[in-house]
């Protein structure tokens, strides 16, 4: 899922065209770039596990946001689904062994749902994010935080910036939103960014980007930042394995930028992967009841 593209698309201080965001939305998918450069905003699909990261990053307790939310009366049944998923990792030395299909925790019955249809509401108005939210919270979010080598008694800070994205070639930078981890280490902050990832793919045009990327200030780095890899399933965590160089970075991105303006513009995901489309913000223009529409074919 990529949310943190299409939050950049919606950002009004990014300019519609700009030759980064055109070249990692064709990247993307061809059809989407098309339809943002004709003027169609996109409808990002609720992101569970952005928005636990979100409410994560602001301070306040898990427990603050389910009352907030109205889930106050279900919240022995989140503690008993942390408690479940503490004791399965206890006795499954594995990563993330809560995603086995043995593992039973995680529901709740349509009875104890009566009357929370306001709170669910909240977290896109289906149940199954509602566990999403709760395992990113006291799981995922610590399974990253360990594999980048941060303890928890570090003093870190974690945050939700928006990093400025740059090329040479460009007059004004892409705000781009990415998971800051700062950890002091003796008189400097180190800093750690995140991207979230699926099957630990990394996008090498995104990756490659914000490996170069500038602080929301634009002030110098004390250190400069190391980028990760966060999955957004298994919680693993690699370095950014780059391959493409940064000498041929800048062409890469005028490349697909004058892609993205002149086409072609085939529906690339709704051919190739249509898993990907259910989570792209365009697919409602992309689709008629479930089929292709003649339009997004109309370049092939």
């Amino acid at each position: 899922m990529y949310t943190d593209l299409f939050y950049a698309l919606l950002n009004r201080g990014n300019a519609r065209g700009h030759p980064i965001l055109s070249a990692m939305l064709y990247s993307f998918c061809p059809s989407a770039a098309r339809w943002w450069l004709a003027g169609a905003d996109p409808t990002p699909a609720f992101d569970p596990v952005w928005k636990s990261m979100q409410d994560l990053a602001s301070g306040k307790t898990l427990l603050e946001y389910l009352v907030e939310y109205g889930f106050d009366g279900l919240v022995d049944e989140i503690r008993n689904y942390i408690r479940e998923v503490e004791e399965y990792r206890s006795h499954h030395p594995m990563q993330a062994p809560e995603l086995m299909p043995l593992f039973r925790g995680g529901k709740i019955p349509a009875g104890r749902r009566f009357g929370s249809q306001n709170a669910i509401n909240h977290l896109g108005g289906d149940w199954r994010n509602l566990f999403i939210y709760i395992r990113t919270w006291a799981f995922l979010s610590q399974d990253w935080r360990i594999g980048m080598r941060i303890e928890r008694d570090a003093g870190y800070i974690l945050s939700g910036e928006k990093l400025l994205l740059t090329l040479p070639f460009t007059r004004l930078p892409v705000q781009f939103d990415a998971w800051v981890w700062k950890v002091p280490v003796g008189h400097v902050m180190e800093t750690k960014i995140g991207l979230m990832v699926s099957s630990m793919e990394q996008d090498q045009l995104r990756f490659s980007l914000m490996k170069r990327c500038s602080s929301s200030d634009n002030r110098p780095w004390q250190n400069t930042p190391t980028v990760f890899a966060l999955d957004r399933e298994t919680g693993e965590t690699n370095h950014f394995d780059q391959t493409l160089s940064d000498k041929d970075l800048e062409r890469v991105v005028q490349s697909l930028s004058n892609l993205a303006k002149n086409g072609p513009h085939p529906p690339l995901n709704a051919i190739r992967q249509p898993s990907i489309c259910k989570k792209c913000g365009y697919q409602h223009l992309c689709f008629e009841k479930n089929f292709i529409s003649p339009y997004a074919l109309s370049t092939l």
